[in-house]
């Protein structure tokens, strides 16, 4: 079972894959959303150079587009629409891409995926929302099979993503489940290259949240899979999850205090300070804290290069305490690695 981060395209995301050691990198099959908050040639060339200075060698990546075809050709030395401005950028990197699509993409979105997997020969994952899947599987199959003839694969060269998005409470688990599960039993008809069981539930804000103290949120995507793994009949699905992030795009930031979102097994607990201190300096106090917190793993810092860089603040090893871009970094490389631990010691996220 491999896990699935679905990563929003930041530079904290990208810093955190870039230092991910080898076990976990064994272990995952990260997808990248481009987060459109500013104009799309800056976004994608952002993104790009993300991609160029970060990737570490060997990972292979999906990446979402999402509704980004519609702004029309990004333009530059590079040709062609989002997806296909990406495939050329990367290619002139070495770098290996997999395109991302929808069954109801427009057929030149379609087409422009058709492209790219030719030209990266990695096949595509497909990405289904399952609580919009119909009960009538045959409407979804035609979808699928007229969406797979226009990328010109079969699905033993596709991996299969099946998001049941937003999950803020049991009681929404409750009401995924019974979808995830009618979407594998679909699925198990089909000879995809991977299945994968998604979900999210961080918060979309943390401004509700305490500050001073750990504010625990359970991470209920971990029992949306363990209750569908439990009751499907076939191979349990391939784990993803938002990190630790919310499913949606951001739209657009507001300073927030000093936090960090910080994966302990099957919660989260999350450090938040009011700003008190000159700077981020509130920031090494919530360090301090998590250090002294039965929180702070038996491995210590040795559990990811996030952690690492977390104990340095709480020692006073760092003269600054890093920007929310860091924090974002630090908690991405702490949480890949607990849920490949997970993964790997329990067979279970």
């Amino acid at each position: 079972m491999a896990y699935v981060p679905i990563l929003k395209g930041k530079r904290g995301e990208f810093t955190a894959l870039e230092n991910v050691d080898a076990t976990v990198q064994a272990h995952i099959r990260p997808i990248l959303e481009i987060v459109p908050n500013g104009g799309l040639r800056d976004v994608m060339e952002t993104f790009r150079d993300h991609a160029w200075n970060h990737l570490p060698t060997g990972l292979e990546v999906a990446v979402d587009s999402g509704a980004l075809w519609h702004a029309g050709p990004v333009g530059g030395f590079f040709t062609g629409h989002s997806m296909n401005w990406l495939s050329e950028s990367f290619g002139a990197w070495c770098l290996p891409l997999v395109p991302v699509f929808r069954v109801h993409d427009p057929s030149e979105a379609l087409a422009e995926v058709r492209d790219v997997q030719r030209a990266h020969g990695l096949g595509a994952t497909l990405r289904l929302d399952v609580l919009g899947l119909p009960e009538d599987t045959s409407v979804i199959s035609r979808k699928v099979r007229a969406a797979l003839r226009t990328v010109r694969l079969v699905p033993e060269q596709v991996d299969l993503l099946l998001d049941a998005g937003y999950l803020p409470s049991d009681t929404a688990v409750a009401q995924a489940v019974p979808a995830m599960l009618h979407a594998l039993g679909w699925a198990h008809t089909v000879p995809w290259r991977h299945v994968v069981a998604a979900s999210g539930s961080f918060p979309p804000t943390l401004k509700p949240l305490l500050r001073g103290r750990p504010n625990r949120l359970h991470r209920w995507e971990t029992a949306l899979w363990q209750k569908v793994a439990r009751s499907f009949e076939g191979a349990p699905p391939d784990f993803g999850d938002y990190g630790v992030s919310h499913p949606a795009m951001p739209k657009g930031g507001w300073r927030g205090d000093p936090n960090l979102r910080y994966t302990v097994g099957e919660d989260w607990q999350v450090y938040i300070e009011t700003r008190q201190r000159t700077g981020n300096d509130d920031f090494f106090v919530l360090c301090q804290d998590l250090l002294r917190s039965d929180h702070w793993p038996s491995q210590g810092e040795s559990t990811s290069w996030g952690d690492h860089h977390i104990a340095l603040c709480a020692r006073g090893h760092r003269s600054k305490a890093g920007t929310a871009t860091e924090w974002r970094a630090w908690a991405t490389s702490h949480h890949m690695a607990v849920v490949t631990h997970a993964m790997r010691s329990m067979g279970t996220p």
